[in-house]
């Protein structure tokens, strides 16, 4: 019986180091900081450049870059930017999709103006689009600039 008894007691503490053993692996591997490696593409979008869309009535600018592989499109992650008062101590960013609110000069009318992108391998176009989807003639998007993070 005596022998039972140890037997018992030592898997009961061989239980309890175990246990002990394997939450404390547990606890290291969620209190580790997650690796990434990140990426940053920033690039100026002149005003002369952006193209109207008359069947979707929007402007629209391609930009190449080798920096979005296939592998960072299907396993990446990434933020883009407007940024505004680049290269200055007043510089910031608003993550897109951003919503302005804007006023026309002439008439005096308020509208909203949406600049939005897509991604894909390869490239990435950025979309300015009006409330009213108004094309008037001459009329283009500010020049604007963009700061985007990948991480992957």
């Amino acid at each position: 019986m005596k022998t039972m008894m140890k037997k018992g007691v030592f898997f009961a503490l061989m239980a309890v180091v175990m246990i002990g053993l394997s939450s404390c692996e547990r606890t290291k591997i969620i209190n580790e900081p997650c690796q990434f490696n990140k990426v940053n593409v920033d690039f100026h979008v002149p005003q002369s450049a952006w193209a109207f869309d008359q069947d979707n009535g929007w402007y629209s600018y391609y930009y190449e870059t080798n920096k979005i592989t296939e592998y960072i499109y299907d396993y990446g992650s990434w933020t883009m930017s407007h940024e505004y008062n680049p290269g200055s101590k007043d510089a910031f960013l608003i993550q897109l999709p951003e919503f302005r609110f804007m006023q026309d000069e002439g008439t005096g009318d308020f509208y909203t103006q949406r600049t939005d992108y897509e991604v894909g391998v390869g490239y990435v176009i950025v979309y300015v689009t009006n409330s009213d989807y108004a094309y008037e003639p001459g009329w283009k998007p500010d020049e604007m600039y963009f700061h985007m993070q990948i991480n992957y």
